[in-house]
């Protein structure tokens, strides 16, 4: 098992319609915007770190030496997948190791990457998702370079993230149950964020 994923990349590219069309990543939670919360925990799991969104995001030169990498067909989380598998493969081949989160969750764990690729290795599989508290989080995973043939796939029917999981044959990881505040959790409103910020100020 390698120590760190070749990129970790942020899912940047979500229209936020129930946060008034704002750009998830640019809103603050306890003084801080989201990107930041979540790259600060993603960015050590990693040799680099990128943002997937249809357009770079105001706020991508202040992350740093982020890259941005474009989604590589139109519509959810998969077409952003596809882009960042496709460059990775092209840039360090078929095994390299893309570890993926989405913008909008401030507690996602610092072992994400160390969690999802024992249970990957475990199971001999090209990839490897959450799951946690009864449900699949597919945006949480970790993909070998080479599922980019997989998720080319099924993005030529549907965009559903789960569905091209199942296509890759990725395992599932189920390792957090007892970790609070929730990690998987996402801030879809003005009520997730004044919560969330409740919780990073206690912590």
């Amino acid at each position: 098992m390698t120590g760190l994923a070749h990129i970790a990349a942020i899912f940047a590219g979500g229209e936020g319609r129930r946060m008034g069309g704002a750009d998830k990543g640019a809103i603050l939670v306890a003084g801080q915007p989201l990107w930041r919360l979540v790259s600060g925990r993603l960015a050590p799991q990693a040799r680099r770190l990128a943002v997937l969104a249809p357009r770079p995001p105001a706020w991508i030169e202040e992350a740093g030496e982020a890259i941005w990498i474009a989604d590589a067909a139109s519509g959810g989380p998969g077409a952003g997948l596809l882009g960042a598998l496709r460059h990775l493969e092209k840039e360090a081949g078929p095994d390299a190791l893309l570890l993926t989160a989405p913008v909008d969750a401030p507690f996602l764990p610092d072992d994400l990457f160390a969690r999802l690729e024992a249970a990957r290795a475990r199971a001999g599989a090209p990839a490897a998702i959450v799951r946690h508290a009864g449900g699949l989080h597919p945006v949480f995973g970790l993909w070998k370079a080479g599922c980019s043939e997989a998720v080319e796939k099924v993005l030529r029917d549907q965009r559903a993230l789960h569905l091209i999981a199942r296509e890759a044959g990725a395992a599932e990881c189920e390792a957090w149950q007892d970790a609070s505040p929730d990690p998987f959790a996402n801030l879809n409103s003005p009520e997730d964020v004044a919560a969330a910020e409740t919780l990073l100020r206690r912590l």
